[in-house]
């Protein structure tokens, strides 16, 4: 029987960008001092403006090239925890939410991907989860997982070779979605992605998906769909759009626009591919 996962075994992953001091993980961590985790922060700057650390629990990477893809995946690269927290700068966690990852992972040993439940700003449900544990995933809940509540098993992924897709996220040309292609990647390779209701942390930062246009939003779902769904992607453009004009997020107007939007995209993550 495998040794059951602890706190030591755990290690934050943080993106953060421009950093020359260490002061903004304080306030990540309201209960207790951050050194007393394991974490790693891939710092995204340049050569003039480097982040150091001189706690040796807090490990620290200055990354030269942009994109938020790039410093995931440069953290899961260089990652020494079994269980890895994947999180950004703007996120508070729970006093608890060491044990519930333990907890979460010591129930499913098998799972590579556990996603938690996150707050918003405001301390309610940050969307709509499931009212209990998921131990198998729909594709619509595939699409719906954030990377801040993501928690992998780092022996798991390595042997899966997932990485996150580098052409989608912040900093890139499809801004967002890097989430979903590689959940789905990891699903297409048979691994176990369960989701758990604990909650682990508060997101205090403002969402980048609200402030992205109709036109932005399609154009990124365009490339976003047909990396996960293939020739099937125009499927999945019509059904959101379906669900955004029922919820009022799309009006019938800017339809058209949409979808022009989604074949341009489609078009050019075909080109770079």
């Amino acid at each position: 029987m495998a040794e059951a996962f602890k706190q030591s075994d755990i290690e934050i992953l943080v993106a953060t960008m421009n950093r020359q001091s260490l002061d903004f993980l304080e306030p990540m961590f309201p209960f207790g001092h951050f050194y007393n985790y394991n974490l790693l922060v891939v710092n995204q700057t340049d050569e003039s403006a480097l982040l150091t650390s001189p706690y040796p629990t807090v490990r620290v990477i200055n990354a030269f090239e942009k994109g938020l893809a790039k410093s995931r995946n440069l953290a899961l690269q260089n990652a020494e925890g079994a269980l890895c927290v994947i999180t950004d700068d703007d996120i508070v966690f729970k006093p608890t939410f060491a044990d519930a990852v333990c907890n979460a992972f010591n129930l499913n040993p098998d799972a590579t991907l556990i996603t938690f439940r996150i707050l918003n700003v405001v301390g309610q449900l940050y969307k709509k989860y499931p009212n209990s544990r998921q131990v198998t995933t729909t594709p619509l809940q595939r699409l719906g997982i954030m990377s801040v509540e993501m928690v992998v098993n780092l022996k798991k992924i390595k042997e899966s070779g997932i990485l996150f897709n580098e052409n989608f996220g912040l900093g890139t040309q499809f801004t967002m979605g890097e989430e979903a292609v590689f959940t789905h990647e990891l699903h297409e390779k048979n691994s176990t992605i369960v989701m758990e209701p604990a909650v682990i942390a508060r997101h205090c930062g403002t969402d980048t998906h609200a402030r992205v246009s109709v036109k932005q939003k399609y154009y990124v779902q365009g490339a976003l769909f047909t990396a996960i769904f293939k020739n099937k992607y125009f499927i999945w453009v019509l059904l959101k759009l379906l669900y955004e004009l029922k919820s009022g997020k799309v009006l019938f107007w800017q339809v058209p626009k949409a979808v022009k939007a989604a074949l341009k995209g489609r078009k050019e993550f075909n080109t770079i591919t």
